[in-house]
């Protein structure tokens, strides 16, 4: 919740309910999985859960990056249409 909050420099906060909800039906989507992989000992929390995206779940991550990408190639080329 933290890291979302500096990475959009305060922009958005997401709740517990909001986070363990969403990664909830990531994982039931099989978009993610619990990752084995963890930091070492002196920098690891036990309690913390570590996620992977699945091969699936990149596969929807790369669609809908070309999806928000024609969407702002699109809102570009009407805003230059506009100007002219």
């Amino acid at each position: 919740m933290q890291e979302v909050f500096e990475r959009t420099h305060g922009k958005l906060r997401l709740w517990p309910a909001t986070l363990y909800g969403t990664l909830r039906r990531m994982t039931e989507d099989g978009l993610i999985e619990e990752s084995g992989n963890r930091p070492e000992p002196d920098e690891d929390d036990p309690r913390r859960k570590y996620y992977r995206l699945t091969s699936f779940g990149r596969d929807v991550l790369a669609a809908e990056t070309a999806r928000l990408e024609e969407l702002v190639q699109a809102a570009h080329a009407r805003r230059l249409e506009n100007t002219l």
